[in-house]
C-alpha cells in the first residue's frame, strides 16, 4: 500500500484545538468528510483481500485464537496501555504548544 507525507501547514495541535471547539454537528460533519475522503484509497488497495482485513465474520475458533494471540501479547508486554498512550499523546501535545509558543515569542 502506497504512503503519502503529511505536509502540514500548522502542527497538529493546532487543528486538535479547532476540533475541540467544533459543535457535535460539526465534528459529525467532518467525520462524514473524512472517512468519504479515504473509502477510495481503502477501495483502490488490496488490503480488502488480506485475510486479516477481511470482512467477512469470523469463526468461534477464529476470534478465540485472535484473542489467544491478544493475551499471549498482553503477558508479552507487547502492547501500551491506553493510560500510557494518552499520557505519550498528551505529552506530544504540550511539547507541540510549547513549540509554537517558542516561535510566537521569536517573532
Amino acid at each position: 500500500m502506497a504512503t503519502t507525507t503529511r505536509h502540514n501547514a500548522q502542527p497538529i495541535s493546532y487543528y486538535w484545538n479547532l476540533v475541540k471547539d467544533m459543535g457535535d454537528s460539526q465534528k459529525l460533519e467532518l467525520v462524514t468528510m473524512l472517512i468519504d475522503s479515504v473509502k477510495p484509497v481503502v477501495e483502490k488497495t488490496e488490503v480488502a483481500e488480506d485475510e486479516e482485513y477481511s470482512l467477512r465474520p469470523f469463526t468461534v475458533e477464529e476470534l478465540n485464537a485472535r484473542i489467544d494471540q491478544a493475551e499471549a501479547q498482553i503477558a508479552a508486554g507487547l502492547v501500551v496501555s491506553h493510560e500510557d498512550m494518552m499520557r505519550e499523546w498528551e505529552e506530544e501535545l504540550a511539547r507541540e504548544e510549547q513549540e509554537e509558543h517558542e516561535i510566537a515569542k521569536a517573532i
